[in-house]
């Protein structure tokens, strides 16, 4: 099914790519006239300010795969084919051989196509004008060296490309007929795929990599090699190496973390315009705006009914691909799985008093350790592949699965944040955001208490407990922080820092003790400092808080009341946090003291410590 999708893909793109060629960079031109003589020296089309031209100019190659035997390409090649260059480490018997194959190859197409551009290029090396080109002094082994007659790029020519195509089926054809389970007709069939996927686009492999691949007949079944029990065609599969050689290289469709092990591929079969991976991962507003907004305007279109997402996980192992996961879902399944994503995750943001949504990479990249700034300075996470970054290696394909599928997320992804939110004392949106989510599709949570797990703090739910005294720790934490600011004291540990990581575990020892450090909190608030009013408000907040809870817990020994108390913590803090942002910019009067005009952070993306 997946090769059947990637034929349908190649066939519907506007950019046919004739039999077996590819798409590779030319970086030397080498230009002769219709008697071979050249015109002037080697030119480098590379240029490596940028990116698309660091190794040449893309063109269209003739291409088949290559592994240990002698295999010229038509009118293109290395240095080792075209000219008998020896590079670092050649054997130099090889590279004579490379070299008369091209030349033989050159001499067979000038015989069969005569009012082509062969017979020119059969002449250059005839008449000795190879022998006098020099490797230039930045030559590398695997650049490729293409031939222009009279301006004209020899080997993309109407004749060219009979020729090779003759000569490609030859090598890769097995001389006869049969059934291809690809397209399900009786066509000539492939004795090996014709071509490979360049290793970086593969990760984890170490060459250039084949889709299939039988090349011993102890891999193959019945001990027999190469396609001979799996029939694929010509046409089909060079139709589908070059759709997921395209697809894997086209960032607008493929993406790849460092240290996920692993490289997505996706695409539309139909006549929706709709891009999954965009509204997940660059979170166009109006976009997202119009997708939630589709069902109930009865807006959504009739094309995306009959559109397919595609998509393919790749990785690599030496010179194979492997099909980590394969998927085809109907379009507006996967909108649907999107709207119910969006639905689980968004927080509001403890900064802003907004609720946002996050890139899929974001919420897999705050999984990761946390490591604090220098001298106070802003701290980052851990990038995608460096040591010890504690995140697992799959991590953000099980949570692009989760958003545009719906699938399970992974059953140790809330212990796994909840340690990082304990170890790194970090807790900001992303985070909170996984919490969240988590919460929300744990399968023993009941439907009515997941409705009431709001983004924002829902006052009216005072069940479990640990999501109240997640609340009670953050007005605590917020009390001292305004005592301290009012008396213009500088705070070297907060109550949040000192206590967060044992209040997840063990909340009874820290809300005990920090009743009895509010008690002095609130003195000090509505007597030397002479805010009688904020003290008040703080201690009604408490209060209401702890009517609500019958005892303290021990211990939050459920792995779910952990994250409960994470939630209400985060969820308290953003709230309390806009209402004094609020007063503070309408010069409003407010029972809290309304937050200075620096209290906001440098970007919105990195939040606050816990």
């Amino acid at each position: 099914m997946l090769l059947q999708r990637l034929v349908e893909y190649a066939e519907t793109s506007a950019d046919i790519i004739p039999a077996f060629y590819a798409r590779k960079p030319v970086r030397w031109r080498l230009d002769i006239d219709a008697n071979g003589v050249p015109q002037k020296e080697l030119i480098s089309t590379a240029d490596k300010s940028d990116p698309e031209r660091r190794f040449g100019v893309q063109r269209l190659v003739p291409a088949v795969t290559r592994t240990v035997g002698i295999s010229p390409a038509l009118a293109v090649d290395n240095g080792e084919y075209v000219f008998g260059w020896l590079s670092e480490g050649a054997k130099p018997d090889r590279v004579a051989k490379q070299h008369d194959a091209f030349r033989v190859l050159i001499s067979e197409w000038a015989a069969v196509e005569p009012d082509g551009r062969g017979p020119a290029i059969a002449a250059f090396y005839r008449d000795g004008h190879a022998s006098k080109i020099e490797p230039p002094a930045d030559w590398s082994r695997g650049d490729l060296i293409g031939f222009w007659v009279d301006g004209v790029y020899a080997a993309d020519t109407d004749e060219a490309r009979r020729f090779w195509a003759r000569v490609a089926g030859d090598r890769k054809g097995t001389g006869r007929s049969g059934l291809c389970l690809v397209c399900g007709q009786v066509q000539p069939l492939l004795k090996t795929v014709p071509q490979q996927i360049p290793r970086r686009w593969v990760p984890g492999a170490t060459q250039n990599a084949s889709m299939v691949s039988v090349n011993e007949a102890v891999h193959g079944y019945e001990l027999q090699k190469f396609l001979t029990n799996t029939p694929i065609c010509a046409d089909c599969g060079l139709k589908f190496m070059t759709a997921l050689t395209r697809l894997l290289s086209d960032p607008r469709h493929s993406t790849s973390l460092p240290g996920q092990n692993a490289r997505l591929a996706w695409w539309v079969l139909g006549d929706s315009t709709f891009d999954p991976w965009a509204t997940v991962e660059q979170l166009d507003p109006a976009q997202i705006q119009s997708l939630l907004a589709g069902p109930a305007s009865g807006n959504a279109a009739a094309v995306d009914d009959l559109s397919r997402y595609c998509s393919v996980t790749v990785g690599g192992n030496v010179a194979r691909v492997v099909v980590r996961d394969w998927v085809e879902q109907p379009l507006h399944q996967v909108k649907d799985n999107i709207r119910a994503w969006f639905d689980d995750h968004q927080i509001v943001d403890a900064w802003t008093g907004e609720v946002v949504q996050i890139k899929v990479s974001q919420l897999a990249r705050a999984a990761g350790r946390f490591e604090a700034g220098r001298n106070g300075g802003r701290g980052t996470y851990v990038a995608f592949g460096a040591p010890n970054e504690y995140r697992p290696p799959d991590l953000f394909y099980r949570l692009l699965g989760a958003a545009l599928l719906k699938r399970p997320l992974p059953p140790k992804l809330l212990n796994h944040v909840i340690n990082r939110i304990r170890i790194d004392g970090r807790l900001d949106a992303a985070r909170a955001a996984l919490i969240r989510l988590a919460l929300r599709r744990h399968p023993n949570l009941p439907d009515h208490e997941r409705e009431r797990l709001t983004p924002t703090l829902n006052v009216e739910f005072q069940r479990p407990p640990a999501y109240i005294y997640g609340r009670i720790f953050a007005v605590m934490d917020d009390l001292q922080r305004t005592v301290s600011r009012l008396a213009g004291q500088n705070l070297n540990t907060t109550f949040a820092e000192r206590y967060f990581g044992r209040a997840i575990d063990n909340p009874q020892v820290v809300i005990v003790s920090g009743r009895r450090h509010v008690q002095a909190w609130l003195k000090r608030l509505r007597g030397p400092l002479g805010r009688a009013n904020s003290s008040k408000a703080y201690e009604r907040l408490l209060d209401d808080l702890f009517v609500q809870l019958h005892a303290i817990p021990s211990s939050a020994v459920m792995l779910t009341d952990k994250a409960w108390f994470i939630l209400g913590y985060h969820q308290q803090r953003a709230e309390m946090r806009a209402k004094q942002l609020a007063a503070a910019a309408n010069k409003k009067k407010a029972d809290l003291p309304p937050e200075p005009d620096d209290a906001a952070p440098t970007t919105d993306d990195e939040g606050d410590d816990a």
